[in-house]
C-alpha cells in the first residue's frame, strides 16, 4: 500500500501555492460491477497528525465534488478567467484533513462498468462509502481511529445523515471515531414538504398570483398521488415533480412560470458563470491527468443512469435516521435565507416537528443573531456596528443556522460565512451541549 500512496501523491496543489500534502485516485468499491469512486484527499496544513478527518460529498445526486473544492471550501479557487488556480485564504484544510469524494458511483469522475453498480437506494450509497473508507484506511493507515465528520450540501446532506446513522449503529465496521454531521441546504425532509416553494416564489415576485395557484396545485396533486404507497401513483408523482421543479430541457413548470433558468436563488436567473467555468476547468485534459483522473475519463454531472436507478429515493422519508443521528452525535444544519429550491421556512417547520431527546428545548429556544466577524469594530476610536451574517438556534448537540443572503448554492454564495460556521462547529462553539443537557 506504500506504493499506492506514493503513486497517488499530487504536486498540483503545491504548484498553486497550497502548503498541504494531497493525494488522488480511484478506489474500487464493487469488484463484480467494477465500480470505482474517485477521491481527492488533502491533509491538514496544521497538526496533520492529530487533526480530524472530514468526508465531503457532492449533491445532485451526481454532481462532481470538484465544484465544492473549487467554489466552496477547498484550498484552491479558480482565477477570474477560469484558466488557473489561486490559493483560498479561508479553507477548512487549515485545521482538518478532507476527503473530497465523488459519490455515489456515477458522480463526477466515479464510474462503473456495469449498471448493477449504480445505487438504487441510500443503503447502497452508504455501503459503497463504507467500503471506500475501509480501503482508504489501508492506504492512509495513520488515520485509523481518527475523529471523523461527514459533510455535504443538498442531496449530499442526505448521504451524510445516512452514513452517520450506519456508522453510529455499527461503529466496528469502520475504524473511525464518528464525531458529527454537517449538512447544508439538505434534502432531509420529505421532498413534497421541503421543495414546495410556492409561497417563497410568490413573496419574492418570482411567481405572480396566477403562477402561484398553478405551481401550488401541482404539489397538491403530487401529495394526493403519494397519500398511499402505490407504485403507479409514485411513478406519476415523480414525473410531475421533475417537470415542476429544477431546470431542464424541455423546460420545467418553474422555468416557464418564473422565466428563470436557475432554481437556486432569486438573485440570479442563470447558473453563475464561475460554476460553468469550473465545469470546463475540471474537464480539461491536462487537469484530469494532473489529478490522476485519466484523460479519457468523462466528468459526469447529469448521469441519467445514476438518476434513474436512484429515482424512488426522492420519495423516501429519512426522518427516522435524522432523529437517530440527532440523538447520538453532534449536528450542524445550515439553510439559506434566499434558497428558492428548498426554502428556509420549510426547514424550520421540519426541524420543529422532529422527535429527539432535546426536541422540547429546541422548540423553546430563541434564535440568536450570528456574528462571525464580531459585533463592533473601532475605526479611529469610533465604534462601527458590524452586520450579523445569520441566525442560529441551538439545543443540546444540534445547531440550525440561517445564513443571510444565501441561496441553494450555499458554499458558493457565502463561502466565508460557511467556513466560519463549520469552524465554529469543529471548535465546539456551537452544537455542543452544556453539562445540564448531556
Amino acid at each position: 500500500f506504500r506504493c499506492s500512496k506514493r503513486k497517488s501523491k499530487l504536486d498540483f496543489f503545491k504548484q498553486a501555492g497550497v502548503n498541504a500534502n494531497a493525494y488522488s485516485g480511484f478506489i474500487t468499491v464493487n469488484d463484480e460491477a467494477e465500480s470505482n469512486l474517485f477521491f481527492i484527499f488533502i491533509e491538514a496544513e496544521n497538526n496533520a497528525d492529530t487533526a480530524p478527518l472530514m468526508l465531503w460529498t457532492p449533491g445532485g445526486p451526481g454532481l462532481p465534488v470538484l465544484l465544492s473544492l473549487l467554489l466552496q471550501n477547498g484550498p484552491v479557487q479558480l482565477n477570474a478567467t477560469g484558466t488557473g488556480l489561486l490559493p483560498r485564504e479561508l479553507t477548512i484544510q487549515k485545521n482538518m484533513s478532507v476527503i473530497y469524494l465523488d459519490a455515489p458511483v456515477g458522480a463526477g469522475y466515479s464510474f462503473t462498468k456495469n449498471e448493477s453498480g449504480y445505487a438504487t437506494k441510500m443503503e447502497s450509497i452508504t455501503k459503497d462509502i463504507k467500503t471506500f473508507l475501509n480501503q482508504f484506511l489501508l492506504v492512509f493507515d495513520k488515520y485509523k481511529n481518527r475523529d471523523f465528520y461527514a459533510g455535504g450540501d443538498s442531496y449530499a446532506a442526505r448521504y451524510s445523515v445516512a452514513l452517520a446513522y450506519d456508522m453510529l449503529q455499527s461503529p466496528a465496521d469502520v475504524p473511525l471515531k464518528f464525531q458529527g454531521v454537517i449538512g447544508g441546504v439538505g434534502f432531509l425532509a420529505p421532498i413534497l414538504d421541503l421543495a414546495d416553494s410556492s409561497d417563497f416564489l410568490l413573496q419574492t415576485s418570482m411567481l405572480n398570483r396566477e403562477g402561484y395557484v398553478q405551481f401550488k396545485s401541482y404539489f397538491d396533486t403530487m401529495r394526493n398521488l403519494t397519500a398511499k404507497p402505490d407504485f403507479t401513483n409514485y411513478t406519476k408523482a415523480l414525473g410531475i415533480l421533475f417537470s415542476t421543479i429544477f431546470t431542464s430541457e424541455p423546460k420545467t413548470l418553474f422555468q416557464n412560470l418564473t422565466l428563470y433558468n436557475s432554481h437556486a436563488s432569486p438573485l440570479y436567473t442563470e447558473r453563475p458563470l464561475p460554476m460553468l467555468m469550473s465545469f470546463g476547468f475540471a474537464n480539461n485534459t491536462l487537469f484530469k491527468m494532473a489529478i490522476h483522473a485519466g484523460w479519457q475519463t468523462p466528468l459526469q454531472y447529469d448521469n441519467k443512469d445514476l438518476q434513474t436507478k436512484l429515482l424512488f429515493d426522492w420519495l423516501e422519508d429519512i426522518t427516522d435516521k435524522v432523529e437517530y443521528v440527532l440523538n447520538n452525535t453532534r449536528v450542524l444544519f445550515y439553510t439559506g435565507q434566499l434558497d428558492a429550491l428548498f426554502p428556509s421556512a420549510n426547514f424550520q417547520a421540519y426541524f420543529d416537528k422532529l422527535h429527539w431527546k432535546h426536541a422540547s428545548e429546541y422548540q423553546k429556544a430563541k434564535r440568536d443573531l450570528w456574528h462571525p466577524y464580531g459585533k463592533v469594530h473601532f475605526i479611529d476610536g469610533y465604534p462601527l456596528l458590524i452586520s450579523a451574517a445569520g441566525y442560529t438556534k441551538s439545543a443540546g448537540n444540534f445547531t440550525s443556522a440561517v445564513v443571510l443572503g444565501m441561496g441553494h448554492y450555499a458554499g458558493f454564495d457565502k463561502p466565508a460565512e460557511i467556513y466560519h460556521l463549520i469552524m465554529d462547529f469543529l471548535e465546539k462553539k456551537i452544537a455542543f451541549p452544556s453539562k445540564e443537557m448531556q
